[in-house]
């Protein structure tokens, strides 16, 4: 089996999609819960930037900066552990939660920073589970002007407003 490498950059943002295992029951909202709580925890923990997420059935989505002395594989590995053991313990199983791996894609320039924000908010709509991202209820969509109850608080940046512009 073929290992991942993972590059170990700090001070970058992270377009970050965990997916569930496929023998796993999809998420609903009591799961979404457990997820947005585990995150909370280790956020207090270890102090990374959390700027936008989505939570679907099956996977989520984030976008996120590690702290100057932190590592992405550490705060996923953080996070995945949170979450499982907080699932399993409302559901009443063990084991395995999530996929092995996560995939991530290195944010580089402010467009491609508000094209994942946007893909992240209009993955619900295109999975067809609500017919506007508004209708949603857990994603930062919320955080940006909805109606809605904010299940998980970002952390507001301020980006320049030229797409092209290198983060």
């Amino acid at each position: 089996m073929s290992r991942v490498r993972r590059l170990f950059i700090s001070g970058k943002t992270f377009f970050i999609t965990c997916n569930l295992l496929s023998t796993r029951l999809p998420f609903i909202d009591a799961d979404f819960v457990c997820l947005a709580d585990a995150i909370r925890g280790v956020r207090t923990r270890r102090k990374f930037l959390f700027t936008g997420y989505v939570f679907m059935p099956d996977h989520w989505h984030a976008l996120i900066s590690p702290a100057e002395n932190d590592t992405l594989p550490q705060v996923m590995a953080a996070v995945k552990v949170a979450a499982m053991r907080r699932v399993n313990s409302r559901r009443g199983k063990r084991g395995a939660l999530w996929q092995p791996r996560y995939y991530d894609e290195t944010i580089f320039a402010v467009k491609q920073y508000h094209d994942a924000m946007r893909y992240m908010h209009f993955n619900p709509v295109e999975r067809r589970l609500v017919s506007k991202p508004e209708d949603w209820p857990w994603s930062s969509f919320q955080c940006f002007g909805g109606s809605g109850e904010i299940p998980l608080e970002i952390d507001r940046i301020e980006l320049p407003a030229d797409g092209k512009t290198r983060l």
